[in-house]
């Protein structure tokens, strides 16, 4: 079984792709384990009350549907974000600030628990379309660096669309 984790962004991508069912009923029969994290789901739960979408003339909450995909898709595979994760993740954006990176750490912080909590739990890829701080290129030669010279091995970054393709797979 392969041991991925989703971003916060890919939940956003099912359900703006109304991809919902394909991804519900095919990732069950997939050889993937799909963990989550509480910084992931924090992020989740951060999406404004307000927002809807209407679907077959229904109104839905955004904020509910993603939360209820990521429970369904995550189960009982909620990662903490543990004090070795918060050392990791400052480390990742000490060498990010060695690279010239611009985010300044409030932004960019999140990013590095997920990675920091992937990298730990040694899960094998992580799947995110953030292509500007998680996966900008300061933010990944931060993560080769630190974990080549703390022996961890990095997680393989994947977009939505090879998510997808992975889960079509039987």
């Amino acid at each position: 079984m392969k041991r991925e984790l989703l971003d916060s962004n890919i939940y956003g991508k099912i359900v703006e792709k109304m991809d919902m069912d394909f991804v519900l009923n095919n990732l069950p029969k997939s050889n993937i384990i799909v963990y989550g994290s509480d910084v992931i789901r924090k992020e989740l739960r951060d999406t404004p009350k307000e927002k809807i979408m209407i679907t077959e003339n229904k109104k839905t909450k955004i904020r509910i549907l993603l939360l209820n995909i990521y429970d369904f898709i995550v189960k009982n595979h909620q990662l903490k974000t543990t004090d070795a994760v918060k050392k990791l993740a400052d480390t990742y954006y000490v060498a990010y600030k060695k690279f010239n990176g611009l985010k300044p750490k409030e932004h960019i912080i999140n990013d590095f628990l997920i990675v920091s909590t992937a990298t730990l739990n040694k899960l094998d890829v992580v799947y995110s379309e953030d292509n500007k701080t998680m996966l900008g290129g300061e933010a990944v030669k931060s993560y080769e660096l630190v974990n080549n010279i703390t022996k961890l091995r990095t997680p393989k970054f994947k977009s939505y669309e090879e998510f997808k393709n992975e889960i079509s797979k039987k």
